[in-house]
């Protein structure tokens, strides 16, 4: 493969976008005129405060946001389901390694030239057990790749342990930013984000006031843009200000009110923009939604019985009602329908039955971990405790910023039995899902949430990826849904839509499907 994706990861791709609504108002490129831009900033929110700023240990969405702007990865997602060059100019791969030569032109924040041997050191750090980077495995698969530098040739290698056909669609993750030597060298400052010289994307971060705001600050000596297809109309905003912990009606009231620039909105709250032919909404599927059960040893639910019980409670349309407004996207299986290899109908999931539910819950106590971001205020959550509650069982609901669930869910998992989880698949593959369920589990490194073995499945995901045609490929990730849904190791409830919307004279682009807010612009 030279430069591009498979037909069938560019068919998931191209599908995607299927599923891409665009509202398009009266924002259009150059209506500033020969004064230039009205403003250099833009004004943006997060969920939450990130909990890091080193790229290579992101574990929420805030983290991967800010990471695509402070660290550039060697290779980008454009439309079309193709891929261009990020720090890397080009590329060629195979099942079980890739070489890809390293752009000359590229410098850290500090001045330093990005060599190969800098691309490499990042790239293995990322790829560490020592990093307990649940990303890690996502990208080169199973075992430790063998990643080396020739700077002479300007290229890097990469040798993976066992066949991973989907290792440059895992290169064009945030969380595979480069990190420049001078991060590397002091991790802590790195995940503060006060290393300046550890950034190799277009900006810096210059201010950072936890709970309040931070400022991107847009590097004047950056050379480094991708060359997409379609280049992104505007100018790149001289500081980009993330205001963290907004409430989502609160954001829609700014983005109406000029206090805010480009930011995701709430389902419920996409009438009030669509109306306004001034506004940019853009949509596209961003995550699925699925009820996870933590399975590891003395959690209640390694027992399938009560797995099976709480599945027979849940109903995916009223789910959706509470959480998105009917706004989500049916779901059959662990991914969204448009991923290649995604299971046709619902046959699979586990049928309501609310009788036969009561019988085995009444009475038993859960722990149960929420975001607040699923749903408003955590509706979500709260659809399900109280789906049990209505059975006769107890759900004990922590609700709490993205940011502190990631992280409880991922290092803390005595601290919960159930979650409502939110997999935002931005390699589009049905392996990237799965291996939350499967494999090395999170505390350990690895991406597996829930925690269970689950052998089977990974033996079926490594079938997928030594398949040398896109039939095997699938006969063998349909077995593994079908184990996933029939056994209840998850049961879907919807895709969470994102929905961003643009003030008049800004602009953000999404490349195959998946928001870039590497691409936010201002417009006039």
């Amino acid at each position: 493969m030279h430069g591009r994706i498979t037909p069938l990861a560019a068919a998931a791709a191209a599908a995607a976008l299927l599923l891409t609504g665009c509202t398009t108002g009266t924002t259009s490129a150059g209506s500033g005129g020969s004064s230039g831009p009205s403003t250099d900033t833009i004004r943006t929110a997060l969920n939450a405060d990130p909990t890091t700023f080193n790229a290579a240990k992101a574990n929420a969405k805030d983290d991967y946001e800010v990471a695509r702007f402070l660290f550039d990865t060697v290779v980008r997602r454009d439309a079309d389901g193709k891929f261009i060059g990020g720090l890397a100019t080009d590329w060629t791969s195979t099942a079980t390694d890739a070489s890809l030569t390293i752009r000359k032109d590229a410098t850290c924040a500090d001045g330093t030239a990005i060599t190969p041997s800098i691309v490499a050191k990042s790239l293995s750090y990322f790829a560490d057990p020592a990093t307990k980077n649940n990303f890690g495995k996502l990208v080169f698969g199973p075992g430790q790749p063998t990643i080396t530098a020739d700077d002479s040739a300007g290229k890097v290698s990469i040798k993976l342990a066992q066949p991973w056909s989907e290792l440059i669609g895992g290169l064009t993750l945030a969380q595979t930013g480069i990190i420049c030597p001078a991060g590397l060298a002091d991790l802590d400052g790195l995940a503060k984000g006060s290393v300046q010289g550890a950034f190799s994307g277009p900006y810096t971060l210059t201010k950072a006031s936890h709970g309040v705001s931070y400022d991107m600050t847009l590097r004047q000596d950056y050379k480094a843009w991708p060359k997409w297809s379609k280049e992104p109309e505007g100018t790149p905003a001289k500081t980009v200000r993330f205001f963290p912990g907004v409430n989502k009606t609160t954001v829609a009231n700014q983005l109406l009110t000029g206090e805010m620039d480009v930011s995701d909105i709430a389902p419920a709250d996409t009438a009030r923009f669509e109306s306004n032919k001034d506004y940019t909404i853009t949509t596209v599927p961003f995550a699925g939604i699925f009820l996870l059960f933590n399975q590891r040893p003395g959690s209640p639910f390694t027992d399938p019985a009560l797995r099976k019980a709480v599945a027979q409670l849940m109903n995916q349309q009223a789910f959706n009602a509470a959480a998105y407004a009917n706004k989500g996207i049916t779901y059959n299986s662990i991914v969204a329908p448009t991923v290649a290899c995604a299971l046709q109908d619902n046959s699979h999931i586990t049928k309501e039955d609310t009788a036969a539910a009561k019988a085995v819950l009444a009475g038993k106590t859960f722990k149960m971990v929420g975001t607040t971001s699923i749903g408003p205020n955590g509706a979500g959550s709260t659809y399900v405790q109280e789906a049990l509650r209505a059975a006769g069982a107890t759900v004990d609901l922590n609700l709490v910023d993205n940011g502190t669930w990631a992280t409880m869910t991922q290092t803390k998992p005595e601290t919960w039995d159930m979650t409502v989880q939110g997999d935002a698949n931005f390699v589009g593959t049905v392996a990237a899902s799965l291996t939350r369920i499967a494999g090395v589990p999170t505390e350990k490194g690895g991406r597996n949430i829930g925690g269970g073995e689950n052998a089977d499945i990974l033996a079926d995901i490594s079938q997928a990826q030594a398949a040398t045609d896109d039939t095997q490929r699938c006969d063998a990730y349909t077995k593994a849904q079908i184990s996933a849904l029939e056994d209840n190791d998850i049961y879907p409830f919807v895709g969470e839509p994102q929905i961003v919307a643009q003030r008049p004279g800004f602009a953000i682009q999404a490349p195959s499907g998946i928001v870039d807010y590497g691409t936010l612009r201002i417009t006039k």
